[in-house]
C-alpha cells in the first residue's frame, strides 16, 4: 500500500510540475531551490542570517525590503529542502499601512485578488488576522498548483503587524507530500 501511495505521489508531482511554468520569486530570486542556495542568494542582497533560531527547516534573516528594515522567515520542505514560503514581517514602526501595501501590491500584481476584511477571532485559521488579501499567480489551468501572494494585517504579531507571504505552489505541494509520506 505504501508503494502505491508513493507511486501516486510521484505521478502527481510529475504531472503537475510541467503545468506550472514559472516558480514563485522573491526579490528576483526563484524559490525553486534549496534553503541553503536561497539563503546564500539573499546574503548577496545584503540580508543577514539570524543564528539564534533553531526551528527545523526554517531560516530567519534581517534586511531591507521595499525601503524598510524587515525580518523574513524562509521555510523549506523537510526532505528536499526546497523553499516553499517566504514571509516578510514589517516592523511596527514601518511607514507602510495595510492600505498602502494593498495599493502597491495591486499595482504590481493586478486587481484580481480576494479580500477578506473585518475577520473576528475564529476558532481556526483566521484567528489572529483581521484583514487579508490573496492573489493567485501563475495558476495552471489543468491543476490545483498555484503560486500565491498573501498580504495580512495581523493582530497577534505585536512587533510585526503587516506580513506579506510569498508561496510557491509546487514546492508547497512537495512539502505536504513529504510530510504525508511518513505515514
Amino acid at each position: 500500500m505504501k508503494k502505491v501511495l508513493m507511486l501516486l505521489a510521484f505521478v502527481s508531482v510529475f504531472l503537475l510540475a510541467p503545468a506550472q511554468t514559472q516558480p514563485m520569486k522573491f526579490l528576483g530570486i526563484s524559490m525553486n531551490c534549496t534553503m541553503n542556495t536561497f539563503v546564500n542568494k539573499l546574503k548577496g542582497k545584503g540580508f543577514e542570517l539570524e543564528t539564534n533560531h533553531n526551528a527545523p527547516n526554517t531560516s530567519f534573516m534581517r534586511g531591507t525590503f521595499a525601503g524598510e528594515r524587515v525580518k523574513i522567515e524562509i521555510r523549506a520542505a523537510s526532505k528536499t529542502h526546497l523553499v516553499y514560503i517566504v514571509v516578510v514581517n514589517f516592523n511596527r514602526s514601518t511607514n507602510y499601512t495595510y492600505a498602502k501595501l494593498k495599493e502597491t501590491l495591486a499595482d504590481k500584481y493586478g486587481a484580481d485578488y480576494k479580500e477578506y476584511n473585518g475577520l473576528k477571532e475564529e476558532e481556526k485559521y483566521a484567528k489572529f488576522v483581521t484583514d487579508y488579501m490573496v492573489w493567485h499567480l501563475n495558476k495552471a489551468e489543468d491543476s490545483d498548483v498555484v503560486n500565491r501572494l498573501v498580504l495580512s494585517n495581523c493582530s497577534y504579531r505585536a512587533n510585526f503587524p503587516l506580513v506579506i507571504s510569498y508561496i510557491d505552489g509546487k514546492n508547497a505541494i512537495i512539502d505536504i507530500q513529504e510530510v504525508e509520506s511518513d505515514f
